[in-house]
């Protein structure tokens, strides 16, 4: 029978765990080398700078969200988080990578102001007597980024995935966590899942974002307005009408910083709008990541006589286009349609620098199905202790609600056969 978390003791005294889950599994993996006097070394640090050496090793792909200036900034700005980076080696030499986010939920991570009087009480209550904490892998301030890294020649997807859910256990034994979020694991296979599932972690709920295919003979904008059907056409002109007075620029790495203060603001006033947020970055954080990334992270200014009333940052890759986070001024935003228009800009740039596919993230599901997009599901798996099955059941039920209630598909392009 497989061990829980809340059945493990934690030996922290030097960073190590024998007598664990972790050294089970890699007894039972790495059998015919390892001796009781040489176990496999497991290193849990609070500080990416402590493991800088082995994470340089490991990510032999040189993939950028897991270099060391890119945890040092995420480590740097999450505003009520802690992160635990974690290196498996085998007879000293690094072999496996991966790094965990520690939160601790209250009533201050929902706007409460938007739920119903009774709502708000059941989260009033419940969250902020629990304390609920939990831990998660992979980074929360961006959907599919590399969490992990590891020597594929010591262990296979399966046996990265046990490892992997194996040390989230050991921090959530430490931390006294009451849940466990694993996103972003190496490719789930059968085996897997099936592995996962014995070990009491299910996926609840969908979790989804939007994408939308660039079409190969759009080169401009005004080819992608050819093919919408007359009303989505319609609204579409009008939109793009209202920004008229606008200039939208995308701005330099000297302009990002200059204009830091107002980006924050409006991204501020942006996240106050959500029904939930788990965490948001510190301020300065869209600078440095220009200020990394250069021309591969974009920040669009939508700006009124010099003053900034609108933003949207994007990542580009080599066939995508990823519109990031943003922000803008509310009261202005049925004035200029500042929003809408954030997602035809976003279109707009994809088209002109020949990306196969714009990338929409979660939140505004329906204003992104009107552009075009649909919906795709995320893999993620969760675990809980402690919680009783109806507030459980509760939860899944909110989050649901509060993530699929508001919108349907739509197909605004002619070829799709438009709906309202």
């Amino acid at each position: 029978m497989s061990a829980t978390y809340k059945d493990l003791k934690l030996n922290s005294a030097d960073g190590t765990f024998n007598d664990c889950l972790i050294s089970s599994m890699l007894k039972r993996h790495f059998s015919s080398t390892l001796s009781a006097k040489d176990p496999f070394q497991i290193q849990i640090s609070k500080n990416i700078a402590d493991v800088k050496t082995a994470l340089d090793t490991l990510n032999t792909d040189h993939v950028p969200e897991l270099s060391y200036p890119c945890l040092a900034l995420l480590e740097k700005t999450l505003t009520n988080a802690t992160i635990r980076y974690v290196v498996i080696s085998k007879n000293g030499k690094p072999v496996l990578f991966a790094y965990y986010q520690i939160f601790t939920l209250t009533a201050a991570n929902f706007n409460l102001e938007n739920n119903s009087a009774f709502v708000k009480h059941i989260l009033k209550a419940f969250v902020n007597l629990k304390k609920a904490k939990a831990v998660m892998l992979g980074n929360v301030l961006r959907n599919e980024t590399t969490s992990h890294c590891y020597d594929h020649s010591v262990f296979t997807v399966d046996e990265a995935t046990e490892a992997i859910a194996g040390i989230a256990e050991k921090i959530a034994a430490d931390e006294c966590a009451t849940a466990i979020v694993l996103k972003e694991l190496p490719p789930i296979t059968a085996q897997a899942q099936q592995l996962l599932s014995e070990n009491g972690y299910s996926t609840p709920f969908e979790d989804q974002v939007m994408d939308m295919e660039v079409d190969a003979n759009w080169h401009t904008l005004s080819d992608y307005l050819n093919d919408l059907s007359k009303k989505y056409k319609t609204r579409a002109k009008k939109a793009l009408a209202a920004i008229a007075p606008l200039e939208l620029r995308a701005l330099t790495t000297t302009e990002v910083a200059a204009y830091e203060q107002d980006i924050d603001r409006l991204f501020s006033a942006t996240v106050h709008q959500q029904p939930f947020t788990l965490t948001q970055p510190q301020p300065g954080y869209f600078t440095e990541l220009k200020r990394m990334y250069g021309d591969g992270f974009e920040v669009i200014g939508f700006m009124n006589d010099g003053k900034l009333i609108a933003f949207y940052t994007a990542f580009t890759g080599v066939d995508y286009y990823h519109i990031y986070y943003v922000g803008f001024n509310y009261e202005l935003n049925n004035t200029y349609q500042l929003y809408f228009n954030i997602l035809f800009s976003g279109l707009e740039r994809a088209i002109l620098s020949g990306k196969k596919v714009l990338q929409l993230g979660r939140t505004s599901f329906d204003a992104k199905a009107s552009l075009g997009a649909k919906a795709r599901k995320l893999s993620y798996f969760i675990k809980m202790e402690y919680i009783p099955d109806f507030v459980v059941k509760w939860f899944v039920k909110y989050f649901s609600a509060m993530e699929n209630s508001k919108w349907k598909q739509r197909n605004p392009l002619k070829d799709n056969g438009a709906m309202a």
